[in-house]
């Protein structure tokens, strides 16, 4: 065949394949970016647990992956004959009068062996008709604008959602689409809380704090439960600055698990054992103050808190609740004074 009229037809076959391509490319726009906003709005609703984050990036990607398959990959590697491009190209080009499948039929029957000349004037009519539709060129150039259009429509429309839209939006397409990320780092909103899994001493109060990041609440639970079959109970925290949530669990005798939960979102779940281990059961305090200000000493039954003049020296007595071979008072985070075991079992210390 020509070589002429193969290029016009080569031609025409690819500016097809460009615009379903395009076409494809503005539906999987339209399709993923709808998809990407009801995900969002889902994660947001489960407050971005790992769980949910893990399965809307399962979906997300089986979602992109088929429409890749059926609207790009698919049309695309679709095998597409000379004389059918020729039908297409002539079905929206009556003006060529079958001129193209004409010749091709003519070089296919074998007709140039036996009217070579004939043959010849076909394709040369061929392509002259070709010339004044511009060799097929503006059979695909109206829908290729139109879904050209279309798809930058598509983006923008999704791009302003994300970027303008809630938070939540952002933080879900950063969660759905870093996957190299872990599913507790890609999500937006957390709740760090301190002591997390520990060990006390049996009949002990711990204190519990909790924070919250990446979000507001005006309240926040301590949720608690004493074994695997139990409901968890909810135990209202306090809220202090900078979104730090307090609490205190008094007198711990059994092993429990412990999260902290507000609006919706959930820290990780802590276990607190409970050991068999000396702590404080009373403190008592005795104040030697400076000689210079004549004050007699002070002595305080149930110590806490020291609060005296600079140079005051303390001696403290610690009454524990079982026999210990020693400890250390832990001043300021700095300084450890150690603490000496007295006949009776309490444990003294002396430091200014």
């Amino acid at each position: 065949m020509n070589e002429q009229l193969v290029s016009i037809i080569h031609d025409v076959r690819r500016r097809w394949r460009t615009k379903l391509l395009v076409r494809g490319a503005a539906l999987t726009a339209a399709c993923g970016g709808a998809a990407l906003v009801l995900a969002a709005w889902g994660l947001q609703w489960m407050r971005f647990t790992p769980e949910s984050i893990l399965v809307a990036r399962i979906v997300i990607g089986v979602i992109f992956a088929l429409l890749a398959s059926v609207l790009l990959v698919r049309p695309v590697l679709r095998r597409v004959s000379d004389e059918q491009v020729a039908m297409y190209l002539e079905e929206h080009e009556p003006s060529l009068e079958a001129a193209i499948i004409s010749a091709i039929e003519a070089e296919r029957t074998g007709m140039s062996q036996e009217s070579p000349v004939l043959v010849r004037r076909l394709i040369e009519s061929a392509i002259e008709r070709c010339r004044t539709i511009e060799e097929g060129r503006r059979v695909e150039r109206m829908p290729l604008r139109r879904y050209a259009s279309a798809l930058g429509a598509a983006l923008l429309i999704a791009c302003a959602v994300f970027m303008l839209g809630p938070s939540y939006m952002r933080h879900a397409l950063s969660a759905l689409l870093v996957v190299s990320r872990s599913l507790e780092a890609a999500a937006p909103y957390r709740i760090d809380v301190k002591p997390g899994n520990a060990t006390v001493p049996r009949g002990a109060d711990l204190a519990v704090s909790a924070r919250l990041h990446g979000f507001q609440s005006d309240q926040a639970s301590l949720m608690i439960r004493k074994s695997r079959t139990a409901a968890f109970e909810r135990l209202p925290l306090i809220r202090g600055e900078n979104d730090q949530y307090d609490g205190t669990l008094f007198d711990v005798n059994a092993p429990m698990e412990y999260f902290v939960e507000a609006v919706g979102v959930r820290s990780a779940v802590f276990s607190l054992n409970v050991a068999d281990m000396p702590y404080v059961q009373r403190l008592e305090l005795e104040y030697h103050f400076p000689a210079y200000t004549g004050l007699q000493p002070r002595k305080i039954d149930d110590g806490g808190d020291i609060a005296v003049i600079r140079g005051t020296e303390i001696h403290l007595r610690a009454v524990p609740t079982m026999a210990a071979d020693g400890g250390a008072v832990l001043i300021d985070d700095k300084t450890a004074v150690p603490l000496t075991v007295s006949p009776d079992g309490s444990l003294l210390a002396t430091f200014t």
